[in-house]
């Protein structure tokens, strides 16, 4: 009867503690199994897809090779998204199967994994050009892997995200309340304290934090001298 080594994969480590992920893993792989008692062994790896180690999956390797196993995974994504290391799978000769493909040849499994490598090429890609738009709408931009910035755009964009904080209602209030406590020689962490157990919010829709109250007050004081 044929036996089964099952090999997972999760992204992060709090996907691995809290079982997301992981769990729909296993049941997508006991669903193919069809017995949970042929799945002899089970090995996961907690890294990105775009990240070629595998150490878990290297042992998973060797176990079903040792055991004559077949090695079961629950997508061919869970593998890498790196054609090379999947080619490199099929040249270690051991037999193995993604539960959402079973069917699928090596052929298939080949298409499959360069069609992955390019979407990780392409969010890589996408994500790069969206952090520079958006480095360019601050007055910044990157050259071989450095940070320049143009100060007068910075200055602008500055100025422009003081504005819309000035412009919050919730921060005015907390401004007003702000400035009476520090009348009262409170500190800046007892403000925060004061100001979220008042049921306030950042502009973001935080809690306080003793920073946070700090650049309210002064922010209002540079408006004070500004009027002045």
């Amino acid at each position: 009867m044929q036996t089964f080594v099952a090999y997972y994969r999760v992204s992060t480590k709090k996907q691995g503690l809290s079982g997301l992920g992981l769990d729909a893993q296993r049941s997508s792989v006991l669903s193919f199994v069809k017995t949970k008692a042929l799945i002899i062994a089970e090995f996961c790896d907690i890294e990105s897809g775009k990240q070629d180690r595998r150490p878990e999956l290297l042992k998973a390797i060797e176990h079903a090779k040792q055991y004559k196993a077949r090695l079961v995974i629950a997508k061919l994504d869970r593998l890498s998204r790196n054609m090379t290391f999947v080619s490199s799978l099929m040249d270690s000769h051991v037999s193995f199967v993604c539960a959402d493909m079973p069917d699928a040849n090596e052929f298939t499994i080949h298409i499959f994994a360069a069609l992955a490598q390019q979407e990780r090429k392409l969010i890589s890609e996408r994500t790069k050009k969206a952090l520079d738009e958006k480095l360019l709408r601050i007055g910044q931009w990157r050259k071989s892997g450095r940070v320049f910035q143009d100060p007068v755009v910075s200055a602008k964009a500055a100025q422009s995200n003081r504005s819309r904080a000035a412009e919050n209602e919730n921060n005015r209030k907390a401004t007003a309340l702000i400035q009476a406590l520090l009348g009262a020689k409170m500190t800046y962490v007892a403000i925060a304290h004061q100001l979220n157990q008042a049921g306030f919010k950042t502009a973001r829709g935080n809690t306080f934090q003793a920073t946070q109250v700090m650049r309210l007050a002064q922010r209002a004081r540079g408006e004070s001298m500004e009027k002045g």
